[in-house]
């Protein structure tokens, strides 16, 4: 139905959009993937007439080029844009939003047929008939912008970032809606955040990156792409929230960010025997680690009695306190003899 070839567009210096040849078939959701910045909102621009591309590319619908039509002819050929950020007349009434859709000759022939039919399809609209359209809330708003539209009766429905602004609730609601359509065949070329619900929705998927399609496929081909997991799934982040979850369990609790998973720790160092152990020391140890509630600080030396030898006969022995046990047990090899202070 709709074929785009070798399109390219530059707002000043700057290229958004890249010999992009890509197809939307007719009765098919076509789901146009990417980030913030890639081209997206000015491709469905392109196909909207809204921006023109440079000479070269060609856009074709039914077989018949719309690169020389207006706006309003691209909606005449059956092709129908909800824009970002709705776009809505906010001091008219929803039924006066609607029926502004069907300005076509071969919409207003059938605007009562299709007026039910949008109420029907959206009983928030039928309940809110004649509310302003500014006084609604973003997800009403965003139903009747997709309600307007449908009212040309076009065989394409352009969508861009249906989803933008509004709560997990409307979300879903919104989805819900989107899919009845799109189980009546109509076709939908869609731009989206919201890529898992897009998927779900899709027959053909297209990644746009930097102005260029890098990815072509099925939702399914797209999902067992890594690189597609990683960047716009969002499945590597869960798999490792998965890991530091189990680490937390097995740790009683408590999770360090920077310890790595127990069967993949290198095991603990043997002690080194290259470094022998004095017996005299090896002792002197074994007494102050029980003297200690058994804690062993290796830079302590052991208190005994006057005159002692030292552990290590290498070191020799500093001249110690009259009253030792003054301290309550520590000695000071620093301190002055005094008269017990």
């Amino acid at each position: 139905m709709l074929r785009l070839e070798n399109i390219s567009v530059w707002y000043g210096k700057h290229e958004a959009l890249h010999n992009v040849t890509l197809d939307a078939p007719a009765g098919q959701t076509t789901v146009i993937l990417g980030a913030n910045g890639a081209g997206k909102t000015t491709l469905l621009k392109v196909i909207g007439a809204l921006v023109k591309p440079r000479p070269g590319g060609h856009i074709l619908f039914d077989g018949k080029s719309l690169e020389n039509l207006q706006p309003h002819e691209i909606v005449a050929h059956g092709i129908a844009l909800v824009p970002e950020g709705r776009r809505l007349f906010g001091d008219m009434t929803v039924i006066d939003n609607l029926r502004l859709g069907a300005y076509t000759e071969h919409a207003r022939a059938d605007e009562e047929k299709q007026l039910a039919r949008m109420l029907t399809l959206f009983p928030r609209l039928a309940e809110r008939r004649d509310q302003l359209a500014k006084t609604m809330s973003g997800g009403e708003q965003q139903m009747l912008a997709i309600g307007r539209a449908l009212m040309s009766e076009p065989k394409m429905l352009l969508l861009d970032e249906p989803s933008l602004g509004l709560s997990p609730r409307l979300v879903k609601d919104l989805f819900s809606v989107l899919r009845k359509i799109t189980q009546g065949g109509q076709a939908v070329v869609l731009v989206e955040q919201n890529v898992h619900q897009s998927l779900r929705l899709a027959d053909r998927v297209h990644v746009l990156e930097n102005g260029r399609i890098v990815r072509s496929g099925s939702p399914s081909e797209i999902q067992e792409d890594k690189v597609i997991q990683q960047a716009y799934l969002g499945l590597e982040s869960e798999r490792i929230m998965s890991v530091q979850a189990e680490t937390q369990a097995t740790s009683g609790g408590f999770y360090n960010p920077a310890a790595r998973p127990a069967a993949t720790q290198a095991p603990a160092a043997a002690p080194q025997a290259s470094i022998p152990v004095r017996p005299q020391v090896a002792a002197s140890r074994a007494v102050s680690k029980a003297d200690a509630g058994g804690f062993y600080n290796p830079y302590a030396r052991s208190v005994g009695e006057k005159g002692a030898p030292a552990p290590d006969k290498d070191v020799p022995a500093a001249p110690r306190s009259e009253k030792p046990k003054s301290s309550g047990g520590f000695y000071n090899p620093s301190a002055r003899p005094g008269s017990g202070h």
